[in-house]
């Protein structure tokens, strides 16, 4: 019998949609929220807490945000009040009513290229876009609101149900004779199915409340990504190396951004992330 009701704000997105349909086909009785069907606004300070007046659930899980790093840098305001004060407001709701609650966040956070990763306590934040800026400014105010909250970081999150990474380079690879792919971003891919895995334990009280990062083990360059995304595709398009600076955008990127996991256990490596995706 399903006796524990978990609200997932931001279930129609891409972790969202997965994190809630594992969450059904356990004990959890999953109440989903999304603006894109019909759900509230979450920037609304007051319907935020009719709506979990309302539900009275056991978790409240936010998986909503404004991810659009490139348009960030036009729509300051909005992604602010997507990525740092509705969840604030959540946590204040959370903690009045004694509800647990989660927030899930990014490794934009950081910005200082550190080559051998950031841990969970590493706390020189050094956001370098508006995207890393308003998610920063959202865990600092869950944090200050409700300091025993669950917060996971995660970085190039790829999944069903979204345009991510691996489908944009498996849809110029049948559209090019050839790709260019950077070699100096590197980062640490994850599979949502591995981040919700993670997420799951705090629901069943396995972990303790507090700071988590979540993504592979290894860390990689976009372009090493994208030559094992074709290698599992079975796809031999020529990819070519190039750089960051090669494609001029309005958001500053890192070029390294390694989250460390000190705290759970060792996540599966990248390409073992890839092959279940694939499922091969």
């Amino acid at each position: 019998m399903k006796n524990k009701r978990v609200l997932v704000f931001g279930s129609n997105g891409m972790l969202g949609a997965y994190f809630s349909n594992m969450l059904e086909q356990s004990i959890y009785e999953v109440v989903r929220n999304d603006k894109s069907s019909g759900g509230i606004d979450i920037t609304d300070k007051k319907v935020v807490k009719e709506i979990i007046n309302e539900v009275k659930p056991y978790f409240v899980v936010n998986c909503a945000a404004y991810t659009n790093v490139e348009k960030a840098e036009d729509e300051k305001e909005l992604a602010f009040k997507v990525n740092a004060d509705a969840p604030k407001y959540m946590a204040n709701v959370c903690r009045e009513l004694n509800i647990s609650f989660m927030h899930i966040s990014t490794d934009y956070v950081f910005g200082d290229n550190k080559k051998d990763g950031y841990t969970e306590e590493y706390s020189h934040f050094n956001p370098l876009n508006v995207y890393g800026e308003s998610k920063l400014k959202g865990e600092l105010n869950v944090l200050e609101s409700k300091p025993d909250s669950y917060i996971f970081r995660t970085s190039w999150l790829f999944g069903p149900n979204a345009t991510n990474f691996i489908d944009k380079i498996l849809k110029y690879a049948k559209e090019l004779p050839e790709l260019k792919v950077v070699t100096d971003e590197i980062g640490c891919p994850t599979y949502v199915k591995d981040l919700s895995e993670a997420m799951l334990l705090a629901l069943d009280n396995q972990i303790v409340p507090g700071i988590y990062h979540l993504c592979s083990s290894n860390h990689i360059s976009r372009y090493e990504f994208a030559k094992e995304i074709l290698s599992l595709a079975g796809i031999s398009t020529t990819i070519k190396e190039c750089k960051l600076e090669d494609f001029p955008r309005k958001a500053k990127i890192p070029n390294i951004s390694i989250l460390v996991n000190t705290k759970l256990k060792k996540a599966r490596t990248s390409y073992e992330m890839l092959k279940d995706y694939f499922g091969v």
